[in-house]
């Protein structure tokens, strides 16, 4: 499990890649302002005022270009990052001694930082034993579309089998 800013590049992509290349099921959670989205009273974009002045289905709006936004830090470092609505995220990322196999001590460092009202950043929890999907069931290397007949079918015995099994 994972986490990182859009606008940090520099640590998005390896995270990426390793998810990737991770056997077993990985998870990265992407903070990402939208630039789309700007619902607070006083807006002409917001869900209620459209929904107020709202006079054709059909009518189309712009939605403005928005700068993107960048971040560069180093890990074990906070950075603070003003979004295009003027909130602000308090992005923390991992120092290189922080240890992700561990579950408990990761939830605790996750709980002590919002505590502070910081998002953490980089990679969270990996789970050492994790096995992917495929040897957990022991599937076929072969993709469905692939296979024939004779394999794709098992035969009244083993279907009887396995109905049995589920009774």
């Amino acid at each position: 499990m994972a986490r990182s800013f859009s606008g940090d590049k520099a640590q998005l992509a390896p995270l990426i890649k390793a998810a990737l290349n991770h056997k077993g099921p990985a998870f990265i959670d992407c903070i990402s302002p939208c630039v789309q989205f700007n619902n607070h009273n006083g807006s002409t974009k917001s869900y209620d005022y459209v929904r107020e002045h709202n006079e054709a289905v059909n009518k189309l709006d712009l939605v403005a270009d928005r700068a993107p936004i960048h971040v560069d830090y180093e890990p074990g470092e906070t950075q603070t990052v003003t979004q295009h609505d003027g909130s602000v995220l308090s992005l923390h990322k991992l120092a290189a001694h922080y240890d992700p196999s561990d579950r408990v001590a990761a939830q605790a460092f996750l709980s002590s930082r919002a505590a502070l009202g910081e998002i953490v950043t980089g990679l969270l929890f990996i789970d050492p034993a994790s096995q992917d999907l495929h040897d957990s069931l022991d599937t076929v290397a072969t993709p469905l579309n692939e296979l024939h007949d004779a394999e794709l079918v098992p035969g009244a015995a083993v279907l009887e089998k396995l109905n049995a099994s589920l009774r």
